[in-house]
Formats: structure tokens, C-alpha cells, sequence
């Protein structure tokens, strides 16, 4: 059978190359997609900016039409299932004859029984095999289906199937399908991410691990072997021979430290046995019991060139009490300084305007990062998500506001907290990155004060002049030579 991919995003650089590079890829649609063809059906994909509504609808009916799909499945996070669902009625207003599928992790988190008046069928949990079974309903829509994970009509009943276990070895799935991101991607010479496990060992509450775990049954924290990494790996490597960056995404990769050693060895064997050796980054999660030098060794010895830690909040009351991150600012000070100790580079997560948050406590979160000069950092507002237990803190201390805008979500504030308003909450987010760095003799002063007034020109000026630029030059088949003669390094901070 056919089956169709849509995923959309925020905001894309040109209209038919809407990813920016490698990274952009989903893993949700990635390995359900290379499962099914492993099992001998076709997919296809298409990447849609929710911003270009009427044009959007247009690729998706002629991709439709071209491609003749079987199944439509749409995945959704919390800020893009309205405009997922406004896709799904389209699609069966004009194609009514197509079952359409909802998945992702809004879904799953909110199931309901109003989502299949839009959808056929809803999957909550992992969709691999749910996928795969429900083509084989469809083939003989006589018998009532018990296709656990799916939620779904049949004859006008609506039926809410158990969900299964958690997959149990990551190693059982093929390697996720790449190539149908190809033709989306601007630059498909960047670095590319690895994904090595499922699942999160904690419970920080502005993210929705506490309760994806109790979607199923079994291990939710599941790491892929060492060796079917490597192998991933090693395959890469000879599909994008150019590419010599790689991100190995985890949630944190400190967890398990036998399944490290083995992991950073077989790297390291890896590389040695290349000429061009690859250079690697990940995220790390301190804990208080840490050993920070076996880690950031066993890190060094399989060349990897970066970590990427979460401070979030640089007050212990907000990050204890209200994100359930439980370490003090002497363990993260302690991780960054072992990192460098090793020539590892360091990135700091930061948050601003979490509830509860006063200016005092986001003075703290600057101090730690002047005290740290983390090599980068990723600093957003808070947003609260909807089935995460600080969503629900939000609402319980009556700080929800009546409309939730996400087009510029985790860039503007959208919470006015008594002790940090919310005139005070974007002000600090956006002189954040010069108040860092203006110390630094590391930093010309002439930068830093260039990206303040960037800032406060406005939000996404500089961004949206960017994007308008490349779309430009992609547009005159400029690009290439755009990039030659460095003409975007005007553009970077």
C-alpha cells in the first residue's frame, strides 16, 4: 500500500525546502516509515509551513492526487495540532475515500473521542506495529478491529482498543528512513542526529515523560545497543561522506555507565579506523552521585567535542521545587569545569518566566552562566504544554492566560507573574546572550551590542530577514554562490 506522511513546522526557509538541515527530521515518522518498508509497502512524505495555509493546500492535494495514498497519517505536537486538524478536514472534504491517521505525542498525552471526527483512527503510544496492523484491516474491513494502541470507528461504533508494551528491543527496528526527508532538506551537508534510546529515567515537569510512561506497559527508558548505534553510524558515513558531525540525541547519556564504556569504546574503534576522524556532541543530565571524570573521559576518548547540559534555572528553589530537578548549582559547576578539564566544550538549557519565577531567581540563572561561559547557549520563555504537570501548575495558580499564542512559542512570554511581569520576563530573555558574554574578553563588544539591538528591533526581524534572503537567492539560483563568499556570516551573532 501507499502510505503519505504530513508533518508540519513554525516556520521554513524556502516554500519547497522548508527543513534547514539534517536535524530537522522527525523519528516518530521516520522509523514507523522505514518499518513499513521493510514490510514491503511505499511511503512518501510532505513538510508543510503552517504559515503558507492556501499554498499548503494546494502541494497537499496535488501530492495526493500524484501519490494515490492508501492511509494518510498526520503526527502533532500541542502547538500544531490545530492547524493538523484544519489539514485533515480538507483532505476529507476533497478525498473522502482516504482513512486518515492521528498520531504524535499530543495526541497520545489527550486522546478523545471528538479527534475521530476528524480522523479514522487515532494511535496513542509507538506506531510501528499499530501502523502496519491497521493496513492489514484495510484490506478486509468485515471483522472489528483489535489493534491495540489505535482508537478508531467501525461501522459507526467507536472502538477504544488496550494499548501494547513498550517495544522491547530498539535493536528488532530497522534503521530510520532518512531519504524521504532529502528533497525538504536545503542543506543536506550538516551534521546528522542519532537517536540511541526511547524513554526519559526522570520526571522534570514541564516535559511529559511522567506520563508517557504510563501509556503502556514494559520499560519505557530503552537504549539501543552499542553496536546497532555504530552500525547506524558506520552507514551513514558512507550514505553522506561529507557529513562529519554527528549529535547523538538521548535524553541523557550518563545513565547507564557499563552500556557507555561499551558505547565509547566501539566509537573509538570506529574512528580509529577512518581517516577522517568524526566529531561527536550529546546531552548530559547531572545527577548528584555523578562521576564526572569517569563520564567526560569516556566522552574524550570517543571524540566527542561537546555536551550539552541543563541548567534551566539557576535558582535551587525553582529548579527543585517546581522543575523536579534535583542538583545544585555546585554539582552543574562541578560537571562544566570537569568538561573542560577534558577539552570538552559546554552548552547551558536555560528557562526564563517559570512560574513562580521572580527577578531575583532569573538573576541567578545569569549569574550561573557568567560564572560558567557555557560555549552556547539555548535560552527560551516558558511555554506551558498541555499534559505536562507544570501545565497543570500554570492553571492551579491561575496564571493560564485566556489565549495561549504559539507563533513565537518559547520566544515571547506569555505568562505575567507576580514577582516577574511580563514586560520583565521578555526583557531579560532578550539581553540575556549580552548580559553573559559582555564580561567576556572572548567577545567583541561590538557583536554583543550588535545582537542587543537586534533584540529590540524586534523579536524575529533579523531571523525573518534572513529567511527572506535565502529564499531570495534559492529563488534566483544565487545559493550556492551566496554561500561561497560567506555572504550569511553577516547574519550570525
Amino acid at each position: 500500500m501507499n502510505i503519505l506522511f504530513v508533518y508540519t513546522i513554525q516556520k521554513s526557509i524556502v516554500i519547497n525546502k522548508p527543513l534547514a538541515g539534517q536535524e530537522g527530521l522527525q523519528f516518530g515518522i521516520s522509523y514507523i516509515s522505514s518499518f513499513l518498508k521493510q514490510h514491503n509497502h511505499l511511503t512518501d512524505l510532505i513538510v508543510l509551513d503552517r504559515h503558507r495555509k492556501k499554498a499548503n493546500l494546494k502541494v497537499l492535494a496535488t501530492t495526493i492526487q500524484t501519490f494515490s495514498p492508501d492511509l494518510i497519517c498526520f503526527t502533532s505536537v500541542h502547538s500544531e495540532y490545530d492547524y493538523v486538524t484544519q489539514l485533515a478536514k480538507f483532505v476529507k472534504s476533497r478525498f473522502p475515500e482516504i482513512p486518515l491517521m492521528g498520531g504524535g505525542v499530543h495526541i497520545t498525552l489527550n486522546p478523545s473521542e471528538e479527534m475521530l471526527d476528524v480522523f479514522d483512527c487515532i494511535c496513542i503510544g509507538e506506531g510501528e506495529h499499530p501502523v502496519l496492523e491497521y493496513l492489514g484491516y484495510l484490506d478486509n474491513k468485515t471483522e472489528a478491529p483489535d489493534i491495540k494502541n489505535l482508537w478508531l470507528k467501525h461501522n459507526g461504533t467507536i472502538i477504544k482498543n488496550n494499548n501494547r508494551p513498550f517495544l522491547k528491543n530498539l535493536d528488532d527496528l530497522p534503521f530510520p528512513d532518512r531519504a524521504i526527508w532529502q528533497r525538504w532538506i536545503l542543506e543536506p551537508q550538516t551534521r546528522i542526529t542519532i537517536l540511541l534510546g526511547r524513554g526519559c529515567p526522570y520526571n522534570c515537569t514541564y516535559c511529559c515523560n511522567h506520563k508517557l510512561r504510563k501509556v503502556a506497559e514494559g520499560k519505557y527508558v530503552r537504549l539501543r545497543s552499542p553496536k546497532n548505534i555504530v552500525d547506524e553510524l558506520r552507514t551513514l558515513s558512507i550514505l553522506h561522506p561529507q557529513v562529519n558531525e554527528y549529535f547523538l540525541e538521548i535524553e541523557t547519556i550518563g545513565s547507564d555507565m557499563i552500556w557507555l564504556g561499551e558505547l565509547c569504546e566501539r566509537l573509538n574503534r570506529f574512528n580509529s579506523s577512518i581517516s577522517n576522524r568524526i566529531k561527536l556532541s550529546t546531552n548530559l543530565r547531572i545527577f548528584p552521585n555523578m562521576d564526572f571524570d569517569s563520564v567526560f573521559q569516556l566522552l574524550k576518548s570517543a571524540n566527542f567535542e561537546s555536551v550539552t547540559i541543563g541548567l534551566e534555572s539557576g535558582s535551587e528553589r525553582i529548579r527543585t521545587q517546581i522543575l523536579n530537578r534535583v542538583y545544585s548549582n555546585d554539582h552543574i559547576l562541578k560537571a562544566t569545569s570537569t568538561a573542560r578539564k577534558y577539552g570538552i566544550k559546554i552548552g547551558i538549557f536555560n528557562m526564563v518566566g517559570i512560574p513562580t519565577e521572580t527577578l531575583d531567581d532569573f538573576s541567578e540563572t545569569l549569574t550561573m552562566n557568567q560564572t560558567i561561559k557555557p560555549d552556547w547557549h539555548a535560552t527560551s520563555i516558558f511555554f506551558p504544554y498541555q499534559g505536562t504537570k507544570l501545565f497543570e501548575v500554570t492553571n492551579t495558580l491561575g496564571l493560564m492566560p485566556l489565549t495561549l499564542n504559539t507563533r513565537s512559542e518559547r520566544q515571547k512570554s506569555v505568562l505575567n507573574l507576580p514577582g516577574f511581569s511580563k514586560r520583565q520576563i521578555q526583557k531579560s530573555f532578550d539581553s540575556f546572550h549580552y548580559e553573559v558574554y559582555k564580561a567576556s574578553e572572548n567577545r567583541k563588544i561590538h557583536k554583543l551590542l550588535i545582537y542587543f539591538v537586534m533584540k529590540h528591533l524586534g523579536h524575529n526581524f533579523f531571523a525573518e530577514l534572513k529567511i527572506k534572503t535565502i529564499a531570495l537567492l534559492y529563488q534566483l539560483r544565487l545559493y550556492d554562490i551566496a554561500k561561497k563568499y560567506r555572504l550569511f556570516d553577516v547574519f550570525q551573532k
